[in-house]
């Protein structure tokens, strides 16, 4: 299913540029020149993120965000701008911004922004009684609750790497405690046997082991 998308751009070609643009990655655009068309649009239908530039005329994109978490509350906000400062990003963020650009952008960096922060937004699913309980064992056994830290600082280890830094030097062993890991759904295994905590394994990181 393809999100949809508010855009408010009052330049006309980079409108028709990001339009074109985040179409051809997936996204349902629907693209206004001001912000008043914007909110007039989001109290029709429902979008999944919008993407709102600060200066436009009449209404800026900040004073469109806070009308806009009125009514679609759940929606995920993008402010870009030419002309940033701290004190406008500090402002769009303490009023509900998600992410704030400064143009010019990568267009394909953009569009990873907006799919991170819809997925940030989206409600997440209680994992189930079986699901608790693994994660529960997983995270019995001090070797892996190592593990999950030393991904929580360093994002990314290769196999070597993280046996070094968790202090095992039996690496039958510490696969069998890296295997606990990735059933549980804590632990993700990339290319070259390189270990991430997944988006679930840094929510339980932040809950149970901070």
């Amino acid at each position: 299913m393809k999100l949809r998308l508010l855009l408010a751009e009052d330049d006309t070609d980079l409108r028709e540029v990001l339009t074109e643009a985040l179409i051809a990655e997936g996204f349902d655009v629907t693209s206004c020149e001001n912000a008043e068309d914007a909110l007039d649009t989001a109290k029709a239908q429902p979008f999944d993120l919008a993407l709102l530039d600060v200066v436009m005329s009449g209404m800026t994109g900040i004073d469109a965000l806070i009308t806009l978490r009125r009514f679609q509350p759940n929606i995920g906000v993008i402010i870009t701008t030419a002309f940033a400062t701290v004190d406008i990003a500090v402002d769009a963020m303490k009023k509900g911004a998600d992410e704030f650009l400064t143009k010019p952008f990568n267009l394909s960096a953009l569009s990873v922004t907006l799919k991170r922060v819809h997925a940030a937004r989206s409600p997440k699913e209680n994992p189930n009684v079986e699901s608790r309980d693994q994660v529960f064992s997983a995270l019995s056994n001090p070797i892996r609750r190592a593990v999950v830290r030393q991904l929580k600082i360093h994002h990314k280890i290769k196999f070597m790497d993280l046996c070094r830094l968790v202090g095992i030097e039996d690496h039958t062993k510490f696969n069998f405690h890296l295997r606990q890991l990735l059933n549980s759904g804590l632990v993700t295994k990339g290319d070259n046997r390189v270990y991430t905590l997944t988006d679930f394994g840094r929510q339980v990181y932040t809950s149970m082991l901070q």
